[in-house]
């Protein structure tokens, strides 16, 4: 487990995280917000660790105190981390009735006690609307931070009563230089891998599986085969990349986070081809292992047909955030790939 200081690209909240301490103005809710994967998580986890430290070493946690070991070996009873459950897509109301009778007590060890909901857009509409109950009269001693992608997918009432906390993407550098570093991967794989991840850590890390990374290149392919195949092919497709097919995985977690991760690179590669198409260079190119390809692939691309690609793909990718029936979209979207290139294709 990282200390605030040992977190990396998130200067800015993790200095605010600090004073907030320092000072003793603790709010009694936190609003973590930033794409999946860039540390918001890892710094709950140790703003919690500092919080409660029972013997700070140069304004972090200790890591040796008993505070500190109960945190990072996952069995403090004042750290209580609430998720959707495996088998459903969301945060339900037991879960937050489970949150308050906890607080109808004080925390049992520490200072404070630590709620970390992540992510809070998946709360259901009857969880977030006892969650705001919970919000409007805090105990004292609890603290909630909240992890989001974007406010907007909130409770208007629930965003106004936490104190925003912004996270942003990680430089591609910093990524490539903790993909080195801590992860233990070659440099230029590192680079591709980085400028792949959206800014995103924890997608750098599942790209750069091998499983994965490899993949890149088959969905690549089949993301040109596209604009060929009769629509029943395309069907067929869907339905292989969804669990009907050989390869596909059995976890629906799994399942859909390879399922984004394809949509990413498709895009990445649409993407590449816009920037090719218009600035005849490959300097600005991510999938850049893959130049002579990605030549070769421009030639059957207008820039209208790329521009209405990526807009196709950008609703996939809300859809699956959005829990949509993953076969409906996967088929929507092959469907609306090949029309979006039909009549454009030369």
């Amino acid at each position: 487990m990282k200390t605030l200081k040992e977190i990396h690209g998130q200067e800015k909240a993790i200095v605010f995280l600090k004073r907030v301490i320092a000072s003793y103005k603790i709010a009694p809710a936190y609003l973590f917000t930033g794409i999946q994967g860039i540390g918001k998580t890892t710094t709950a986890m140790a703003f919690a660790l500092l919080i409660n430290c029972m013997d700070p070493v140069d304004g972090d946690g200790c890591k040796i105190c008993t505070s500190c070991k109960k945190i990072i070996g996952g069995n403090h009873p004042d750290i209580i981390i609430i998720e959707p459950d495996k088998d459903k897509k969301g945060i339900g109301i037991n879960q937050i009735r489970e949150i308050n009778r906890h607080l109808a007590f004080s925390p049992a060890l520490e200072r404070y006690r630590i709620i970390i909901i992540d992510p809070a857009e998946k709360m259901t509409d009857e969880a977030a609307n006892a969650f705001l109950k919970t919000l409007e009269e805090p105990p004292p001693h609890n603290i909630f931070i909240l992890n989001v992608r974007d406010p907007g997918e909130l409770l208007l009432t629930i965003v106004s009563r936490c104190q925003k906390v912004p996270f942003k993407p990680l430089p591609t550098e910093d990524i490539v230089n903790l993909l080195i570093n801590e992860e233990d991967m070659d440099k230029e794989k590192a680079k591709i891998v980085a400028r792949l991840s959206e800014g995103s850590l924890g997608r750098a890390i599942k790209i750069s599986k091998d499983d994965l990374f490899t993949d890149r290149v088959s969905w690549i392919t089949m993301l040109n085969s596209v604009i060929n195949r009769p629509y029943d092919i395309l069907i067929d497709m869907a339905h292989e990349l969804t669990g009907f097919g050989k390869r596909s995985a059995t976890d629906k977690e799994l399942k859909d986070d390879r399922i984004a991760l394809m949509l990413g690179i498709w895009k990445s590669w649409y993407r590449d081809i816009l920037i090719f198409k218009l600035e005849g260079k490959l300097d600005l190119i991510l999938n850049s292992d893959l130049n002579n390809h990605l030549k070769k692939a421009s030639a059957f691309y207008t820039v209208d047909a790329l521009i209405r690609s990526l807009a196709v793909i950008a609703r996939a990718e809300y859809d699956l955030m959005n829990n949509k029936n993953l076969l409906f979209l996967l088929e929507r979207s092959l469907l609306g790939l090949k029309r979006a290139v039909k009549g454009s294709y030369v």
